[in-house]
């Protein structure tokens, strides 16, 4: 027998200066290895790749800009799902996929309704306020033994 939450989980997701600083780590970490190839334009084609990759990364995980960036989530008493992208006051109801929980960070895998693709969804500790972080996790602990 599984009991009701009675409120919603609202987060309101800032900067992650830890993932700024983890993208920043693993993408300059890349560059000393693209520089080993011997060929001028794979390494030009390997920068460029790997300077777009970080950019998406950083805007849209780390710095929540951009369309693709999850501004806002919401749990709710049901366990269901909604997020709020950024620039949009619409809210769309979601479907986790899949999950990773650790203390310093969360993981989901999202199927947003209306969409073809699904989107992931990373918050780290920092971004978002202790209490309601620690809360979101045991929720989502919470949810994955109920299933």
């Amino acid at each position: 027998m599984s009991k009701k939450l009675n409120s919603n989980l609202i987060l309101n997701i800032k900067v992650s200066r830890f993932l700024a600083a983890t993208f920043l780590f693993i993408g300059l970490g890349a560059m000393p290895l693209v520089m080993i190839l011997p060929a001028w334009p794979m390494r030009f084609i390997l920068w460029l790749m790997l300077g777009f990759v970080l950019y998406r990364l950083l805007t849209i995980y780390a710095w929540r800009i951009g369309k693709s960036a999850i501004e806002v989530v919401e749990l709710d008493d049901e366990a269901s799902v909604s997020v709020r992208f950024a620039g949009d006051e619409l809210w769309y109801v979601c479907q986790v996929k899949s999950r990773f929980i650790h203390p310093w960070l969360t993981l989901l895998t999202l199927r947003v309704a209306g969409r073809r693709l699904p989107v992931k969804l990373v918050i780290a500790a920092d971004a978002v306020d202790a209490e309601l972080f620690r809360l979101w996790r045991v929720r989502l602990n919470l949810e994955t033994v109920l299933e």
